[in-house]
């Protein structure tokens, strides 16, 4: 929900002497008057909600003050910082200015309770944890003009990232320790657990890297991936070195054999 406040003297009908104080008008009254012109300048694309008439009200009150409020759709852009990633908070500002007339004509001033929730925002992949107001006055070339901005934070939720990543990931590095306990001359199934488990990694890390921008600097989650890449490679590494101390003694026992051998011939 949307609401603007002005003051215009020209629509006060106080000396009518109504039985009323204020009256509601139709949607179409806005077109009719003059209005302060706000605009939300760092949007997107905008709409008023339709269900199945506009949904915007006016009401005029005896002095001439205006309020008008309307169910607005919004597309604007938010900060996205996702080096921690999936830990992160996200900013999303929105910036009104009168399109039309400085502070010489209309001056932008914030309710004392400028934002209300009217219900628990409930989003699948954020929560929102905090709202602010901010004012300042610009100057442009024909002027100086009011903003106001009011900015929301939300927290990624993470859950979803825990159980589809860090959760198999964890498994997955797991898993390739069992080749630890394999014998040592188990070599062909020690190389095809590592290197699976290599290949699962690999690919449970593409499928998250398909739904996030494409960013170029590291991420939390990139770090994670990288130190279970790290594991794993890790123990195939260890199988390499096992292999190559197991066959230096394999030939030391031979050469042993072999020498003793020639010693009892000698003897003999």
């Amino acid at each position: 929900m949307y609401s603007e406040i002005w003051m215009d003297p020209r629509l006060s009908f106080k000396h009518l002497n109504v039985c009323t104080t204020n009256i509601t008008l139709k949607s179409d009254f806005r077109a009719r008057v003059w209005t302060p012109d706000t605009c939300i300048i760092n949007s997107r694309g905008s709409s008023i909600h339709r269900s199945p008439s506009e949904n915007t009200f006016v009401i005029l009150y005896e002095h001439g003050l205006v309020w008008s409020n309307f169910r607005l759709n919004v597309r604007a852009p938010c900060k996205m910082d996702l080096k921690m990633f999936p830990f992160d908070s996200i900013v999303c500002h929105l910036i009104f200015e009168s399109y039309s007339f400085n502070t010489e004509e209309v001056r932008l001033v914030w309710h004392e309770t400028p934002v209300t929730m009217m219900e628990k925002v409930e989003l699948p992949d954020f929560d929102l944890i905090g709202w602010g107001t901010d004012h300042e006055r610009l100057e442009y070339p024909n002027g100086i003009w009011d903003r106001a901005q009011v900015k929301f934070t939300f927290a990624r939720r993470y859950g979803f990232y825990l159980f589809q990543s860090y959760f198999p990931t964890s498994l997955t590095v797991i898993s390739s320790w069992v080749g630890f306990f394999f014998d040592v001359r188990s070599v062909s199934a020690r190389i095809t657990l590592g290197v699976s488990s290599l290949l699962a990694l690999t690919f449970q890390f593409g499928n998250v890297l398909r739904h996030l921008p494409r960013v170029s600097y590291i991420k939390c989650l990139d770090v994670w991936m990288i130190f279970s890449v790290i594991f794993i490679f890790l123990t195939l590494v260890e199988l390499s070195i096992i292999c190559q101390l197991n066959r230096w003694e394999r030939e030391r026992q031979i050469g042993s054999k072999v020498l003793g051998h020639w010693l009892n011939q000698i003897r003999h």
